[in-house]
């Protein structure tokens, strides 16, 4: 039977008109009304504070999440669970020194790497596993930061990230507080660390993730009573006997961190292994089942050892098997970078975000074609849909998508990001986004913004499984639980991710954390009708915040 050239035109035409409608359907990924009510809310509430809120996962009554699965409950543990899942497959990608491609390594070959500094570590220093000796971190995100914290996790020593690779002060307090005997130290931080010596006594071994050391480097330290010794060295001396692992109890502190953002800089937030194990617990509980991470992903972060949500994020990556990325540390090369590794989650600041966007929409923001397909993917996120696959991605917005290496499916972040940016990324790149709202005491997350929720709001989410939160009146500031539409007061978390307290400061810990374990964030907020947090400001710091006039003081209080 012949087809004549009409019929397979029009049989084209009609073909091309339903793909055009299956692509460009307005269909709302998630219905309205599971978004009308995202918390769970206590039907009780008491005097001159609002109801309890959690989340949906955890109605009142029942127990606030604290560990992924029975066998998962440090991060240890964590490390272990990723190892047996995929032994083979890849872990870790980064940069070699002065080159410009990416290596990688499996699982097996890190856990080798891990047993073996950690092994090195404890025969250079004599240091003893498992008594909470705090070892500082003064170096950038990188794979001996990383092998460094699981060789301490392993092992029982306690991480103290300096993420601050330019303040002196801050250096020498944070050494003198914790009393630290060893530091691992980038090359580039050697220098200022060198220079402070002589008022950090307490140094006596200096781990440098470096290729050279200079003679006149090890004179100065010498010169103060302290060694310096290759990172690499040490791992591999490691390596030719490596000790079995000295388990920690979820009880035990995994990490110190210093908030370098405080006005006082001495109060370090100690936070265990069950406080880190259950804010990564609140955060992928927070996924979607499609949208949980798996072996497949590929963790690209921006987030320091300094900031808290750095280290649940990868050790959610690390639990499901997937591998992680240290990026070059360049804010000029963090498009190449992407494009370098494909990630399939991207982690990063809102300022990197909002550069990324700026400089994406100076390249692409000006072109016809651009501006409608944006106006046009701006339409179905309006209308409730983030997609890849309508007519406009493969038309004009391809590129731009392919600019962070065409395979992010999620971009996790943080308050504040510039609604502008936040919906760029949902609209022009089809990329889901999910926001994170914490404090460094809770370890990092309090509350996460359903990924389906593209409303223009401005507020942070629901809580996350791991705590619950209310608001108590603040009568200064005329903020109460009885304001209408919406209750407002100082926002209060309670939960297994809120720190055992300031390390060395009793007395701010209990000023901070009352004694029914509710964390004073210090910060006002108000309950949105849905059952999601705003942040209204931070409140000004009282006179039982300060610190003792002396450490001393403290101590003796313990």
């Amino acid at each position: 039977m012949e087809v004549d050239a009409l019929t397979i035109v029009l049989t084209v035409a009609i073909a091309v008109i339903l793909a055009f409608v299956k692509l460009n359907k307005s269909e709302p990924d998630i219905h309205p009304l599971l978004l009308e009510q995202q918390a769970s809310v206590a039907p009780l509430r008491g005097e001159r504070e609002s109801a309890i809120h959690r989340a949906k996962s955890v109605p009142a009554g029942s127990s606030l999440v604290k560990v992924p699965l029975e066998r998962i409950r440090t991060l240890h543990d964590v490390w272990q669970n990723g190892l047996t899942a995929n032994p083979t497959g890849r872990c870790l990608m980064y940069m070699l020194q002065n080159q410009f491609s990416y290596v990688s390594e499996s699982y097996e070959h890190v856990d080798r790497k891990i047993g073996g500094f950690g092994t090195g570590f404890i025969t250079e220093t004599k240091l003893k596993p498992r008594t909470e000796t705090p070892v500082g971190i003064y170096a950038p995100y990188s794979q001996e930061s990383f092998v460094a914290q699981q060789a301490f996790y392993r092992y029982g020593f306690v991480a103290v990230p300096i993420h601050d690779l330019r303040s002196s002060g801050l250096l020498v307090e944070i050494v003198n507080q914790t009393k630290m005997k060893a530091i691992i130290v980038a090359q580039k931080a050697l220098p200022l660390l060198l220079q402070s010596l002589k008022d950090c006594t307490s140094i006596k071994t200096i781990i440098v993730a470096s290729i050279y050391i200079s003679e006149e480097q090890k004179r100065i330290a010498a010169q103060h009573g302290a060694r310096i010794l290759k990172f690499a060295d040490v791992e591999y001396n490691g390596t030719m006997g490596a000790l079995e692992a000295v388990k920690p109890d979820p009880s035990d502190i995994a990490m110190i961190n210093y908030n370098t953002k405080s006005i006082s800089l001495s109060k370090g937030v100690m936070l265990t292994h069950a406080n880190l194990v259950a804010a990564m617990t609140g955060f992928t509980g927070s996924l979607p089942g499609a949208k949980k991470f798996t072996s497949k992903d590929r963790l690209l972060s921006h987030f320091t050892n300094g900031d808290v949500i750095g280290t649940w994020m990868t050790s959610a990556m690390v639990m499901a098997g997937g591998s992680i990325v240290f990026p070059s540390g360049l804010m000029k090369n963090v498009l190449h970078d992407t494009q370098a590794t494909t990630p399939t989650i991207f982690a990063s600041t809102p300022v990197i975000l909002e550069k990324i966007h700026e400089a994406l929409d100076t390249t692409y923001g000006a072109g016809s074609s651009f501006k409608k397909a944006y106006a046009s993917k701006l339409a179905l996120l309006d209308a409730g849909r983030v997609t890849t696959t309508s007519l406009w991605d493969f038309i004009g917005l391809g590129e731009v998508r392919s600019r962070l290496g065409g395979k992010v499916r999620l971009v996790v972040t943080t308050n504040p990001t510039k609604l502008e940016t936040l919906r760029y990324i949902r609209a022009a790149m089809g990329i889901h986004v999910m926001t994170t709202y914490g404090r460094t005491e809770t370890s990092g997350i309090i509350t996460s913004r359903n990924m389906f929720d593209y409303s223009n709001d401005a507020h942070l989410g629901a809580p996350v499984g791991c705590n619950e939160i209310k608001l108590v009146d603040d009568p200064e500031r005329r903020y109460t639980s009885d304001d209408q539409p919406n209750p407002r007061g100082e926002i209060l978390v309670r939960g297994p991710n809120v720190m055992k307290g300031y390390y060395k400061k009793p007395n701010a810990t209990a000023t901070s954390i009352d004694s029914d374990g509710w964390f004073h964030t210090g910060e006002w907020g108000s309950f949105n009708v849905n059952g999601t947090l705003e942040v209204l400001g931070k409140k000004k710091k009282v006179k039982s915040d300060k610190a003792p006039s002396s450490p001393a003081q403290e101590e003796s209080k313990e």
